[in-house]
């Protein structure tokens, strides 16, 4: 891994050079889809992995700018005239990424999360830090963790240092508690698919060996992801912890699937199910990480 200083953050230009304040973000976005699709464009042709998953996260990024623009207006921050301003940056962004190509819009989302990957592997100096080891088996989860882990990652350490200066006191609760509510909410929620999953498995699987039905056991020798990383917090090594636990209540799956307990289908509605529970963490975690990147620059 290379080393950088708070302020050395080239790495995030692309992606933030116009993110200036909570109430810019659409433009921020609408330069973010430019910068990126010029960025692709240089880089080839991409492949679809993950590609459908990450066109619904940018529509969902989107569609948060959209109510953070009413919620904004609501409470007097900004003005009617502002907002709507600022929800027809939203939609000119919405439409520079609809009218793309489609290998364009998937080189987007794989830009974003090459960038992820790149940022894990840069040492932020002065961070105290706990390595963790992330073993995915599962390739639905892999996009997942390199679109949103990396920047919550970074975001965490950021919110600790920047967070009174970029937030003010009160605003900096309001948004911690934001991230907890829904971290919270993710770990309930996975807890119980494991439950369930464990329960339900071991169920059947009792019941076809008793009927002595041949039962499978399938293994995946190798993971859609193995890699140890650098966590700054143990809000990131919690959601560190919720997205290998559902690769788990995912073994249980196959599983199944293997043994005819359940169909493909109802699998992938759960995975589905999952990935929407963590996308709007995701989504909020990569747009307060842009704001806390403007402070860290004026430094």
């Amino acid at each position: 891994m290379s080393t950088t200083t708070v302020a050395d953050t080239e790495l995030e230009s692309p992606v933030t050079a116009d993110a200036q304040n909570s109430a810019a973000t659409a433009a921020a976005a609408a330069a973010d889809l430019k910068t990126l699709a010029q960025t692709s464009r240089a880089g080839g042709e991409a492949g679809h992995d993950g590609a459908e998953e990450g066109e619904r996260e940018i529509e969902s990024e989107l569609t948060q700018m959209e109510a953070d623009a009413d919620r904004l207006q609501k409470e007097g921050v900004i003005t009617p005239d502002d907002a709507n301003m600022k929800r027809a940056e939203v939609e000119k962004a919405r439409k520079l990424f609809r009218d793309l190509p489609a290998s364009e819009r998937i080189a987007i989302i794989k830009r974003r999360r090459e960038l992820g990957r790149q940022l894990m592997e840069r040492q932020l100096s002065g961070a105290a830090v706990v390595p963790a080891n992330v073993r995915l088996n599962h390739t639905r989860l892999k996009p997942l963790f390199e679109q949103w882990w990396p920047y919550l990652n970074r975001m965490s350490v950021n919110m600790q240092r920047f967070g009174d200066s970029t937030f003010g006191e009160g605003d900096k609760t309001a948004v911690n508690s934001f991230f907890e509510k829904q971290i919270k909410s993710i770990e309930e929620y996975v807890d119980e698919a494991l439950r369930v999953a464990t329960g339900f498995r071991e169920k059947k699987e009792a019941e076809l060996r008793e009927a002595g039905e041949f039962v499978f056991e399938p293994s995946i020798p190798m993971p859609a992801l193995d890699l140890t990383v650098e966590v700054y917090s143990r809000f990131s090594m919690r959601v560190l912890a919720a997205i290998m636990k559902f690769d788990k209540v995912m073994d249980h799956f196959d599983f199944m699937v293997w043994n005819g307990i359940r169909d493909q289908s109802d699998v992938d509605d759960e995975t589905v199910h999952f990935l929407k529970k963590v996308n709007p963490l995701g989504v909020r975690g990569y747009m307060t990480h842009l704001r806390l990147m403007t402070t860290v620059r004026g430094l």
